[in-house]
């Protein structure tokens, strides 16, 4: 098993995105963090916060207005061919799997490998990842023969095919049941703990981001809390704590949950010293 480590494969710093030329839209706002080797984390926060822009200045699929990005020690602003770097470097795993129709899950796995290695290496791979993920059975079947989990299951051996030491993931269970999708990032954890991939998944969902060791919380374009995965018990509790009946009753805002939900004083007092244990935990 592969252990993840101290040492920087990720680091941003006061990284900005601005969209409009009239009525300016910031993507992102000053965002500097760093992901070590080995980790799996997630991005959460709602619609238009910035996790997928964050996620695409990484995988140098966009540029930043200003501040930089490193990768597995490159500067991206000084990379000259960023498709080489993306093909060697990093994996893409999205919510819809843009699998070829017309190929088989192995010819799928293999396209990344075009170029890059013979034929009989093409193979080989392929067939070695296929099994990774499950699918040894599968190397046959078009994405039409395939589920929804086993064609996502495909879309990461592809994000695999060249070895890559990060692999990005923007909502990779969000069009999948919660079924398929729980299998999905159980995959995901046993290949970060097994290859030492190191994982970066945006998500909506908690029950995704408790399968990672990290979560990134962003609101409008800054990263503003940062938990680290305890127990489902504290992770709910962080939850509670964090949503706005939570910040209510911590802050003291009392009168009005006691009005809409017909609480005594004294219950209130108990939740709110309760939901304090969070804040140790964050510490």
């Amino acid at each position: 098993m592969t252990e993840k480590n101290d040492t920087p494969l990720v680091e941003t710093l006061n990284l900005t995105r601005v969209y409009g030329d009239g009525e300016e839209i910031r993507a992102l706002d000053g965002v500097s963090m760093v992901i070590n080797k080995g980790e799996l984390v997630t991005v959460m926060g709602p619609s238009g916060s910035g996790k997928s822009t964050l996620l695409n200045m990484i995988g140098a699929l966009d540029r930043p207005t200003s501040g930089s990005v490193w990768v597995n020690g490159e500067d991206l602003a000084k990379v000259r061919n960023l498709d080489s770097f993306r093909a060697q470097t990093v994996g893409f795993v999205f919510q819809l799997h843009n699998l070829i129709p017309t190929l088989t899950a192995r010819e799928n796995v293999e396209v990344p490998m075009m170029g890059q290695v013979s034929m009989g290496e093409r193979h080989r791979r392929s067939k070695e990842l296929l099994a990774l993920v499950g699918l040894p059975d599968r190397m046959r079947h078009l994405p039409n023969q395939l589920s929804g989990g086993q064609r996502q299951r495909v879309a990461v051996a592809r994000a695999l095919a060249n070895n890559p030491p990060l692999v990005l993931a923007d909502e990779p269970t969000g069009s999948l049941d919660t079924e398929a999708g729980r299998a999905l990032m159980g995959l995901l954890q046993e290949i970060n703990r097994s290859q030492g991939t190191t994982f970066i998944a945006v998500t909506h969902d908690p029950a995704v981001a408790r399968q990672t060791n990290r979560v990134l919380v962003m609101e409008d374009g800054k990263i503003t809390r940062e938990d680290f995965i305890g127990s489902p018990i504290e992770e709910d509790l962080k939850m509670w704590r964090h949503s706005g009946l939570g910040r209510r009753i911590v802050e003291g805002d009392f009168d009005g949950v006691l009005s809409e939900l017909d609480l005594s004083d004294p219950w209130v007092d108990s939740v709110r010293t309760f939901l304090q244990v969070t804040d140790r935990m964050e510490t």
